[in-house]
């Protein structure tokens, strides 16, 4: 599968292999979770198996987190603080102790991680854009551009060489778009 991808993409099989292991975003999912999962230990500072609102905003803004979202949404972190927190965690403390198991930690990660992309679609393009950015540098080029192809369902003649001064700037166009419709009207 590699091999095909490779080809179609106009890169070698490694460099297919990562485009379309970044694009398998139920690993991207699991493996964020388990790093989450992971944090949680470190930031339970009174040892006692529970998350505060406190101990909770901590985990959310460390290095740890960070990292998972930046795996689950490919996207930039954002701090929160614990207001921004306290509606997320209301509804992930199911069991109404004002602090957070492991499983409903994960609730809320998951909650607020799809909810910033809910409010702004925009960024979910970005998001999508990026995994096929290899080079993270807001430009999709040649064969980058020639696998949103494939991957849009476009006729197999694109998938002839697309050269690489055929430059796609999509961080450009999506800040521009964003823009025009925050000026729009409602």
């Amino acid at each position: 599968m590699a091999g095909a991808f490779a080809q179609a993409t106009g890169g070698n099989e490694d460099d297919a292999a990562q485009v379309q292991e970044k694009t398998m975003t139920v690993l991207n999912v699991i493996s964020s979770l388990a790093r989450a999962s992971n944090a949680w230990e470190l930031y339970d500072t009174n040892g006692d198996g529970v998350l505060s609102l406190e101990e909770t905003e901590a985990l959310f803004n460390s290095a740890e987190i960070c990292q998972a979202t930046e795996l689950l949404t490919n996207t930039t972190c954002t701090y929160y603080t614990a207001a921004d927190l306290e509606p997320y965690f209301a509804r992930a403390d199911t069991d109404h102790s004002g602090t957070l198991t492991r499983s409903e930690f994960l609730a809320l990660y998951l909650a607020v991680a799809t909810e910033r992309v809910k409010k702004n679609p925009l960024l979910l393009a970005e998001a999508l854009l990026g995994f096929i950015d290899k080079d993270k540098n807001g430009v999709l080029e040649g064969g980058e551009i020639k696998a949103l192809l494939t991957i849009l369902g476009f006729p197999a003649i694109l998938l002839l060489p697309i050269p690489s001064f055929i430059k796609l700037e999509y961080k450009v166009i999506l800040r521009t778009v964003g823009g025009m419709l925050e000026k729009r009207p409602r």
